[in-house]
């Protein structure tokens, strides 16, 4: 280890950081997780950590390849993730999701834009979820934080993300 070799990354890092902070709105993040996929399964394993309990419920309109990546992470930590529908619009099922709620609940993971490209009612999912003890993780694209509201301000809890769209293309 040489600090002089280090303090170029590490400054990226913390510049990386500091964008991220005021595009979600958030106070802290983080910068060391692989891709968007792991961050979110992360981000539920920590959700039912802290909460104490082990359901989860996520949009079902999630790319299958995400839904891959939890139910591989979510196996051996008994987390159960249960998916809601989504609505004729594309969008998550707000009856679903009043009807999921219950004390048992860990964290509400929702997605914005989500996999259809059509923006949640954030603030209101927000509202139901901030009703019980569950955390709110938002699944969010970075580039698309310059147009909605961020996560920040509707009342997430955890914000990730996949953070290919502000690096090079794949």
């Amino acid at each position: 280890y040489q600090a002089e070799v280090s303090q170029g990354t590490l400054q990226a890092i913390y510049e990386y950081q500091s964008m991220i902070c005021g595009l979600t709105g958030m106070e802290v993040a983080n910068a060391s997780l692989y891709d968007g996929a792991t961050a979110l399964a992360e981000s539920i394993l920590m959700a039912c950590a802290v909460r104490r309990k082990n359901l989860v419920l996520l949009p079902s309109s999630l790319p299958g390849r995400i839904r891959d990546v939890l139910k591989s992470y979510s196996v051996g930590k008994n987390v159960e993730l249960k998916y809601l529908p989504y609505t004729d619009q594309g969008t998550l099922d707000i009856e679903a999701l009043k009807k999921g709620m219950s004390t048992e609940v860990a964290a509400v993971v929702i997605a914005q834009p989500n996999y259809f490209g059509m923006i949640e009612d954030t603030f209101q999912i927000a509202e139901i979820v901030k009703e019980s003890p569950a955390l709110m993780i938002a699944y969010v694209e970075p580039v698309s934080l310059a147009l909605l509201s961020p996560p920040g301000e509707y009342g997430a809890d955890i914000a990730v993300g996949e953070g290919q769209s502000m690096g090079l293309p794949q």
